[in-house]
């Protein structure tokens, strides 16, 4: 395998990791920080050429890169280990359902439309509507992904919306995982080069990202 398709394997699984992050500590503490979550929904909304780091922003993937080595180095997150597995599920039957697919990409395009109007991919109003477009199609596929948290964070209608959005970010990181040869036998047999992947990318970074 080439080390350009470990690397891009590293940054999609990146995406899938820092979406669970960020859905942890909603559940948990009700906030999470907006740099963490804003590339995703951004990513979400953008068109991938081929390259995370122009979608995303390699720099801006920092925290999943850290959390892939983590994980796939030295695992102590049963939870998260729990929420990447379920996302990679939940990606996998969905791309068994066109007519499901074709309505979120319909749903992402009205999306695209908001950010557009409110100046911006995180207005609550485009993420209010991402989240309610994870629950007219992702959720009916069941059964539904139970987050674990704080009740009182979970039925709070700002921190739900924002759950079910980066739910969706997730599985938009599972599929470019899986277009990048990404697959459950990837991760058991070659862990540790794109744990390895996901180091090199960090050590490039500047040292505030």
């Amino acid at each position: 395998m080439s080390e350009s398709r470990e690397k891009e394997q590293a940054l999609t699984l990146a995406v899938i990791m820092q979406s669970v992050q960020c859905i942890r500590e909603i559940a948990r503490s009700g906030d999470t920080e907006a740099s963490r979550y804003q590339p995703l929904i951004e990513g979400l909304l953008g068109e991938y050429d081929g390259s995370t780091d122009a979608l995303y922003g390699t720099a801006r993937l920092a925290p999943g890169l850290r959390r892939v080595v983590e994980q796939l180095e030295d695992p102590q997150e049963a939870d998260t280990t729990r929420y990447v597995a379920s996302i990679l599920h939940l990606e996998r039957r969905l791309m068994k359902r066109p007519a499901v697919l074709q309505r979120i990409a319909e749903g992402i395009e009205q999306a695209r439309g908001q950010a557009d109007y409110f100046e911006g991919a995180t207005h609550m109003s485009v993420i209010h509507g991402i989240g309610d477009l994870y629950s007219q199609t992702i959720s009916q596929m069941g059964p539904r992904l139970m987050i674990r948290g704080e009740q009182q964070h979970l039925e709070n209608e700002r921190n739900a919306a924002l759950i079910r959005a980066l739910l969706l970010c997730g599985i938009r990181g599972a599929s470019l995982w899986r277009d990048n040869g990404g697959g459950r036998m990837t991760l058991l047999f070659r862990r540790q080069a794109i744990a390895g992947a996901a180091r090199e990318l960090l050590e490039r970074l500047p040292a505030e990202a």
